[in-house]
C-alpha cells in the first residue's frame, strides 16, 4: 500500500460530512452515497389572514412545520447514508478477482493492487469517520478473495501438499484479527481505530497472497515471477508467540512506526526511517522517550534489532534480537 492511500486515509478521518464528494465504485459508474430528495416542504400560509392573532398563528404553525419537516428530510437523509454505508459488494469483488487470475502471477498480483486501490479510494473519499469505518472492510475482502483464489489452484496444481499448506492456513487465519489488532496500536482510542485495523488486515492477507502466488510459481517454474511491490511493513516472529517486531508506515513519506515486543510483558515502541547502505537499506530505530537506538534490518522471511543504545530496561546494548518470518 502506497503512502499516498495511507495518508488520504488518515486526512479524512479529520473531514466532516459536507465535504462535497460522493464516493462511487466505477466498476457501476453508480454513486455509493446517492442521495433521494424527499423534501416534502411545509404549507405555511395562515388560513385567512383576517387579524394580527390569524397572523401570529399561522406563523407559529409555520414555523413548526418547518421544525417537523426538516427533522424528518434529516432523519431520511441519515438513513439514506446509512443504506449507503451498508451496500454489499461481496459478490461484484469475488466477481472482479476470479476475472484477474491469469498466467502470468506477477501480472496478476499487480491488477489485484489496482482493484484493492479502487476500493481503499472510496474509502478515503467517504463523507465522514462512521462512512469510513463501514466502507473499510471492502479492501481486506479484494485481499482475501485473492488468497481463497489462489488457494484454490494450488489445490487442483499441488494436491499432495495442500493439506498441509491448507491447515497451516487455518491456523494462521484465526491469528489474524489479534495481530492487527497489534499493529494498530498506534490508533487505540482514536475514531480512525476501526479503518486502520481494517488495513492492517488486509495488508496481512495481501502478504499471504504474495507467499501463495511465489509457491504456485515454483510449482510452475515461472522463473519470472516476483512481487509487484516489497516493503518492509509487516508483522515480524512467530504468530502465535508473544515475542514480535512490528512495522507500519507512519504520517510522514519514508518514516515508519516501530513496535518491539518481547517475552510477553516488554514493549517498546518508536520510530524509524530507512537508510541506503552499500551493502544494503536499513531502519534506523528511536524509542519514543529517547532511550533506545539502533537499527533494523529486513530480509523475505524476517528480521533482526540491533541496539546500539539502551539504557537496558527492556533490551540490551550490543545485543541482536531476531524475529523469524513476516506475515
Amino acid at each position: 500500500m502506497k503512502n499516498k492511500i495511507i495518508l488520504a486515509l488518515i486526512a479524512t478521518a479529520f473531514v466532516m460530512s459536507g465535504c462535497g464528494k460522493d464516493a462511487s465504485v466505477p466498476a457501476d459508474n453508480s454513486s455509493v452515497f446517492e442521495k433521494v430528495d424527499q423534501n416534502t416542504g411545509a404549507n405555511a400560509e395562515s388560513g385567512d389572514g383576517a387579524g394580527e392573532n390569524a397572523a401570529e398563528s399561522g406563523n407559529e404553525n409555520a414555523d413548526a412545520n418547518a421544525a417537523d419537516n426538516n427533522s424528518e428530510n434529516a432523519a431520511d437523509s441519515t438513513a439514506d447514508e446509512s443504506a449507503a454505508d451498508t451496500d454489499d459488494y461481496t459478490e461484484q469483488i469475488k466477481s472482479e478477482v476470479a476475472a484477474l487470475a491469469q498466467d502470468s502471477l506477477s501480472d496478476e498480483l499487480a491488477a489485484v493492487n489496482k482493484l484493492y486501490d479502487k476500493y481503499a479510494d472510496l474509502t478515503a473519499n467517504a463523507p465522514d469517520q462512521t462512512a469510513m469505518n463501514c466502507l473499510c472492510q471492502w479492501g481486506t475482502v479484494v485481499w482475501e478473495d485473492e488468497v481463497t483464489s489462489l488457494l484454490d489452484r494450488l489445490k487442483e496444481e499441488d494436491g499432495g501438499n495442500y493439506d498441509s499448506l491448507h491447515s497451516e492456513y487455518e491456523n494462521w487465519l484465526k491469528y489474524v484479527p489479534s495481530m492487527s489488532e497489534k499493529m494498530t496500536y498506534v490508533y487505540e482510542g482514536g475514531s480512525i481505530y476501526p479503518t486502520m485495523h481494517s488495513y492492517n488486515e488486509a495488508m496481512l492477507f495481501k502478504r499471504e497472497a504474495y507467499v501463495l502466488a511465489s509457491t504456485l510459481a515454483d510449482i510452475r517454474k515461472d522463473v519470472a515471477f516476483s512481487f509487484p511491490d516489497n516493503t518492509p511493513c509487516g508483522y515480524y516472529g512467530d504468530y502465535a508467540s508473544d515475542t514480535y517486531l512490528i512495522i507500519t508506515e507512519g504520517m510522514e513519506s519514508g518514516s515508519y512506526n516501530i513496535r518491539i515486543h518481547l517475552d510477553g510483558d516488554k514493549d517498546l515502541r518508536g520510530w524509524g526511517s530507512q537508510e541506503d547502505a552499500p551493502e544494503s537499506s536499513f531502519i534506523t530505530f528511536t524509542s519514543d522517550d529517547g532511550t533506545v537506538e539502533g537499527r533494523i534490518d529486513c530480509f523475505a522471511l524476517g528480521a533482526s534489532f540491533y541496539a546500539s543504545v539502551s539504557d537496558g530496561a527492556i533490551v540490551t546494548t550490543d545485543e541482536t534480537y531476531e524475529f523469524t518470518f513476516k506475515y
